[in-house]
């Protein structure tokens, strides 16, 4: 049992140190001016933005404090994140989030602004 615990909270801090590093090196590194940040292959192969594109410069905006240019760059990740934080939180009490409408509504919502961003 102490083992296990132990294991636990070394797991958790390695897991804080990896975070902290790839956030410190989005906020050093523009993904549009850095060689180092993947490419998104979609667009490559295609010209065409896929629902995440613009997510390494949304991160890099949002890490820098420019809320509005990071939103621009791609809203999806916003409304993702709290829809994450929000089922991770009262997923357990309000099964709504988490059901088959829940998931048809995401999934209907992602094709839409994968649509709308390539035609506007």
């Amino acid at each position: 049992m102490k083992l296990k615990y132990i294991l636990f909270i070394i797991s958790g801090l390695l897991a804080v140190v990896l975070i902290v590093i790839v956030l410190k090196f989005y906020y050093q590194n523009d993904p549009l001016q850095s060689v180092e940040m993947p490419k998104c292959t979609f667009f490559v192969l295609t010209g065409w933005k896929c629902p995440g594109c613009g997510g390494q410069r949304a991160l890099h905006h949002l890490l820098k404090g420019e809320i509005w240019q990071s939103f621009c760059q791609n809203p999806l990740l916003y409304f993702a994140t709290a829809y994450i934080i929000a089922v991770l939180s009262f997923g357990k009490k309000y099964k709504f989030l988490t059901g088959i409408k829940a998931c048809s509504a995401w999934l209907i919502g992602i094709l839409a602004f994968w649509i709308l961003r390539n035609v506007v």
